[in-house]
């Protein structure tokens, strides 16, 4: 089911977020899917970048062993539907709870991300009015490990603090401890400025990244939402809510 309008753009990429959930008697097999990612990538045509994570309880360090989340990068969205309509893709995902994807336009990104940046797109557009997710992803210094996880919970309550704007977050990584990345889905961008320009509890921890160099890598993008399909926590993503999805814990 659409819940908005697909748009005409000068795009380069689309972006997919699959969020993946289990129910408990097929943990094992959610996890060795994993694995088998890790030993065997997706190969399918038009796909540039992909990322399957786990993910995090409540954004700590306790995995979250339901819920998985697949990243991929696109050349246009014709490939990504013939993908999540092929053999291996219904494989992983055919004994989930629930299954929901967001397709994504790149507003802006910078940083890298192994070495590269896959959100990179010639189109810098405003969201015109259509939810935006950001995305943060970087791998920590090993030094700065307990100054970095010291302050998650800050961060987390924050967010509480935002939950009539914000749709959807949640906490995912490449490699438990070290390597990190938050998803985060919001009604508008001017409700991101408000929490990350206004607001002095999330200034200061972006200040003592620079000031401590907590990562070693790092990237940060916005992407305009212009299609959501399958449920997040039971229910689609809605264009507005009174109470946002935030990662269980």
């Amino acid at each position: 089911m659409y819940l908005f309008v697909q748009i005409q753009s000068a795009f380069h990429v689309i972006v997919t977020f699959t969020l993946l959930r289990y129910p408990p008697r097929r943990w094992y097999r959610a996890f060795a899917n994993m694995g088998r990612w890790i030993m065997t990538p997706f190969q399918a045509e038009g796909l540039r970048f992909q990322k399957m994570m786990g993910c995090g309880r409540n954004f700590g360090l306790i995995p979250d062993l339901s819920a998985y989340v697949f990243l991929g990068v696109w050349t246009d969205e014709k490939t990504a539907r013939l993908f999540f309509e092929s053999d291996r893709w219904k494989s992983i995902c055919g004994e989930t709870r629930e299954t929901g994807t967001l397709y994504l336009n790149p507003i802006r990104s910078h940083g890298a991300w192994d070495g590269q940046n896959p959100f990179e797109t010639a189109a810098s557009p405003r969201s015109g009015g259509f939810p935006v997710a950001v995305l943060t992803r970087a791998t920590i210094r090993l030094a700065a490990l307990p100054d970095f996880w010291r302050h998650i919970p800050q961060v987390r309550q924050r967010l509480k603090t935002h939950a009539n704007d914000l749709l959807l977050a949640i906490g995912v990584g490449e490699k438990p401890v070290l390597q990190q990345c938050t998803i985060s889905v919001w009604k508008n961008e001017k409700v991101i400025e408000q929490f990350a320009y206004r607001q002095s509890g999330h200034k200061e921890v972006v200040r003592r990244t620079r000031e401590k160099r907590w990562y070693s890598e790092e990237l940060f993008a916005r992407f305009q939402v212009v299609n959501s399909e399958g449920t997040f926590n039971g229910k689609p993503l809605p264009l507005e809510t009174e109470t946002a999805f935030i990662a269980p814990a």
